[in-house]
């Protein structure tokens, strides 16, 4: 029996018990009533039990323990500052397989991910759910410790948090029954995290590591979608067994009906153009109604070309994108696209609807952060979910614009921010905790920028402190409450400017100090 499943059950035989019990009619023999309501309960919990067998976690290993030195020199090779982010603990890196549904709730498979648990004796940690972006190949993400992103997983561990790294379906140790990976889908999202985060309650369980309840949820680009499929997930599906802390979704496509669909029906030429056949083949691998034969939907060659790419999965995105037209709608069969135009109905946009994430209200924190300059994910995925979910009623949704950086260069200083924001929740190991009020009113904006040695700070309400770190995360300057400084002593060149509120807030931004 799971650990959640456990807890589940007991709370079910009580609350059933107070509930049923009391209505019980009155003359009937009391011992036998007890006995068949405890009959009924049995087989309820036992139905309950055979369901929550898809949460089973199967194995996992330990492949390697990292110290803080160890990621100090890997935040090093991904060009992170070591100044900006301190690990502090030493981080064991599992390897783990589970069971998770993949089209509806009785379609098990298996899947891979990892789990990255701080080392230190008596101290409990806050879960971070990390969501990866893109990816084809399939030897590529946590469990493997292949094609980056993972290590993002490790730099938050080392700082206190024992995160969850899903592979995500088709992908990483990819169950054969999953011919591609699912993209952009809802509900094996969604389901295949919140299994990943049982699993990490059984492991907890059995090697001991503590859990202070906390549950911290992010991820960027098509991460920071399943960010918020796992958040609705398990708002509508499982509250009674996780609460969301807050989220931190970055540069995701949340806005399936208005801002994705401008995507396919745009005329312009677009960095990657594979996102458009990996979802419609993903889609028909899902649903079976967008075509009979995959020369309906692409024309040639790429009707034979692409499909090898994807279902191959020796393939990056970068790789494939390179195979596909630069302007993406051009791989589609003229009737098709013309169909897409022009019927409210077609099949592709019904699927798109379906996935779509921009109805649902949701309950815990939100904080939106994305770059207007995202050459990959519009900027209007994030307001338009801000502008949705705070119209319908959310009632704690936040969003931060980071700029005009493109969609490569906007990852870090969302994941610097995000962090940030976690950590103002999070509940330290002495039982302390940071607090913070919606971040709506923490808008710092630094100008020129570039700029020759003279900034300027607007959007301050509360005293601060600046720091500034060179490229190799070394500090060069700090001041406190000054809304204008001098950087005129340093040499020309990029920066970090680091800015943290007395309330603990935090922002950070890349400086560049020309000649």
């Amino acid at each position: 029996m799971s650990y959640d499943f456990y807890k589940f059950e007991k709370g079910f035989h009580r609350r059933a018990e107070d509930s049923l019990w009391p209505s019980l009619p009155s003359g009937i023999d009391i011992f036998r009533a007890k006995k068949m309501l405890k009959k009924l309960l049995f087989a309820l919990s036992f139905l309950l039990f055979t369901i929550s067998l898809r949460a089973q976690l199967v194995s996992y290993e330990l492949l390697e323990t990292y110290t803080p030195e160890d990621i100090v020199n890997m935040m090093d090779d991904l060009g992170v500052p070591a100044g900006l982010i301190v690990p502090e603990y030493t981080v064991n890196y599992y390897r783990v397989f589970y069971n998770t549904p993949y089209l509806h709730m009785d379609s098990l498979v298996q899947a891979s991910g990892a789990i990255a648990v701080p080392q230190s004796a008596g101290c409990e940690f806050p879960i971070a759910a990390y969501h990866h972006g893109t990816q084809a190949k399939r030897m590529s993400g946590a469990s493997t410790r292949n094609g980056g992103q993972w290590e993002v997983g490790m730099i938050f561990a080392s700082t206190g948090y024992t995160v969850t790294m899903v592979d995500n379906l088709g992908l990483g140790f990819a169950d054969p029954r999953v011919p591609i990976h699912p993209y952009i889908h809802e509900f094996s999202a969604g389901h295949t995290s919140v299994d990943m985060l049982r699993s990490c309650r059984m492991m907890a369980d059995s090697l001991g590591f503590e859990l202070n309840g906390q549950l911290f949820l992010f991820g960027y680009s098509q991460g920071g979608y399943d960010t918020m499929a796992t958040q609705k997930t398990i708002e509508e599906l499982y509250a009674d067994e996780f609460t969301v802390t807050a989220s931190a979704p970055m540069s995701g496509p949340y806005d399936l009906v208005e801002a994705q669909v401008d995507l396919i029906i745009s005329e312009e030429v677009y960095p990657t153009p594979g996102y458009l056949p990996y979802l419609v083949m993903a889609y028909q691998s899902i649903y079976n109604n967008l075509y009979d034969d995959v020369s309906e939907f692409l024309i040639p060659p790429y009707d034979e070309t692409v499909p090898d790419l994807f279902f191959s999965g020796e393939n990056s995105i970068g790789f494939i994108n390179d195979f596909c037209p630069p302007v993406p709608n051009d791989i589609v069969v003229d009737s098709v696209f013309n169909a897409f135009l022009t019927m409210p109905d077609h099949p592709l946009r019904e699927n798109l609807r379906d996935n779509h994430l921009l109805e649902w209200i949701p309950e815990a924190p939100v904080y939106l952060l994305y770059c207007k300059g995202d050459d990959q994910v519009s900027y209007l995925n994030s307001e338009n979910a801000y502008d949705s979910w705070t119209a319908g009623g959310a009632p704690n949704i936040t969003k931060y614009d980071l700029g005009d950086k493109d969609h490569n260069g906007c990852a870090l200083f969302c994941f610097l921010n995000g962090k940030t924001y976690f950590d103002s929740f999070r509940i330290a190991c002495d039982g302390g905790m940071l607090s913070t009020d919606d971040m709506a009113d923490f808008e710092p904006s630094i100008y020129p920028n570039p700029g020759q040695g003279i900034f300027n700070i607007s959007g301050m309400t509360e005293r601060f402190h600046l720091s500034f770190f060179d490229m190799q995360g070394k500090e060069v300057h700090a001041e406190s409450n000054s809304t204008s400084f001098d950087l005129s002593h340093l040499p020309p060149g990029s920066y970090f400017c680091n800015i943290i509120g007395e309330s603990g807030r935090s922002f950070t931004e890349k400086l560049i100090i020309t000649d």
